[in-house]
């Protein structure tokens, strides 16, 4: 082999390396499973249907944690039968500007309880919670 060559191999075995790494990891990792609504008016219409509240997920597609939360929490089977008790929508804050406003979502991932009407039942700090942490917090 000309040695002249031997760093591009090199270069071109760890680059082949960390694209396998990462398309394996994305494979193999666990998918979000929670049946999310992201028109919040037709969850609102649902929420009235049905009579349970709505949980409100407000996040972005920029929020590192907020995506993270999809291979953890959104993940989980306890996490997702819990859900099943709420109407679950995802409101994203940059799409939906006036709704974060008016739910004061100052930072993100934040998970709001609210009646069909929008009447704010309970509130989270704008954190990722692990499931455990995310159920104990749906029962509190």
């Amino acid at each position: 082999m000309n040695s002249a060559l031997k760093p591009v191999w090199g270069i071109l075995v760890i680059l082949v390396a960390v694209i396998g790494f990462q398309a394996a990891t994305k494979f193999f990792a666990p998918k979000e499973i929670i049946p999310w609504r992201t028109d919040f008016d037709a969850a609102s219409a649902e929420a009235r249907a049905s009579g349970k509240p709505l949980f409100a997920y407000f996040t972005a597609e920029w929020c590192g944690p907020c995506q993270g939360l999809k291979r953890t929490t959104w993940a989980d089977k306890s996490v997702n039968a819990a859900l099943a008790n709420y109407v679950p929508v995802k409101v994203d804050v940059d799409r939906y500007q006036s709704l974060a406003a008016r739910y004061q979502t100052t930072g993100i991932p934040r998970f709001i309880i609210m009646d069909a009407d929008g009447t704010v039942k309970k509130a989270s700090e704008p954190e990722a919670m692990e499931p455990e942490r995310l159920l104990a917090w749906l029962k509190s």
